[in-house]
């Protein structure tokens, strides 16, 4: 499986998902993350609390396993007797009717010592979001003490990727710091949805232009909340994220 790095666009990515929250990161909440960015939960948990988010502790969480010791010898059996041949995606479709997802075939053979019979995923190419003419715009924006948004606008970038980016090149430079934001993100942590009469015959579309919201934050926000839309199926994802939540 190719491996998972943060880099600008998931960075921004997740800070717009923590952002949305307005408070604790929860473990459920982790679960809901990675599985949109396509890494671990650990892996998100790790990178927020670097970046001064308040996480919730695992171990103030109460886990089950969900694999039972049927299925985990099933599994070690399929693995075996298939090795090479499927990737963790196709296992997850072919074993057990789909009961368990990527990411939890993926974390049970890791536990189970089995990735060397695990066909690698092929790796997509990810194009760079910023050339090297905007990456040293945007370090001269910084240096001279821009707004966030301000950056964003020159750029020609939303606002979160312009603070993922910032993220990056404060990591990477010790001379250089994270811009101010005109408009503080607390006004931001406001029920988006709190105005909105029918949520269920709006498009994502729709409620991007009524919010100001990502689209991408919405059906987050939609997802945590078991809601629908017209074209996104918000309860059918919260039942599938109680169910990964269940499976970590």
């Amino acid at each position: 499986m190719a491996k998972f790095s943060w880099n600008e666009e998931n960075t921004a990515q997740l800070v717009a998902l923590a952002d949305s929250i307005g408070g604790q990161v929860s473990q459920e909440n982790l679960v809901t993350f990675a599985e949109e960015i396509g890494t671990t939960n650990r892996s998100v948990g790790s990178k927020l609390r670097k970046m001064g988010y308040d996480v919730q502790k695992a171990s103030e969480v109460a886990t089950v396993s969900a694999w039972t010791d049927e299925e985990r010898d099933a599994l070690v059996q399929f693995v075996n007797d298939n090795a090479g041949v499927y990737t963790y995606g196709e296992i997850s479709e072919l074993f057990a009717g789909g009961k368990f997802g990527p990411r939890a075939v993926q974390g049970k053979i890791l536990s189970l010592e089995l990735t060397g019979s695990v066909k690698p995923t092929e790796k997509k190419e990810t194009p760079k979001k910023y050339s090297a003419e905007q990456e040293a715009q945007f370090i001269a924006l910084l240096e001279e003490g821009a707004y966030l948004e301000d950056i964003a606008e020159a750029l020609g970038v939303t606002v979160q990727s312009a603070r993922g980016k910032a993220l990056s090149l404060t990591q990477k430079n010790e001379g250089l710091t994270m811009p101010k934001q005109k408009i503080s993100t607390a006004k931001a942590k406001t029920d988006a949805l709190a105005d909105i009469e029918d949520v269920a015959s709006m498009t994502i579309e729709d409620l991007v232009n009524a919010t100001g919201h990502t689209a991408r934050g919405l059906k987050s926000m939609l997802s945590r909340r078991g809601i629908s839309c017209a074209d996104y199926d918000g309860a059918a994802k919260r039942a599938k994220l109680d169910a990964a939540a269940e499976a970590a």
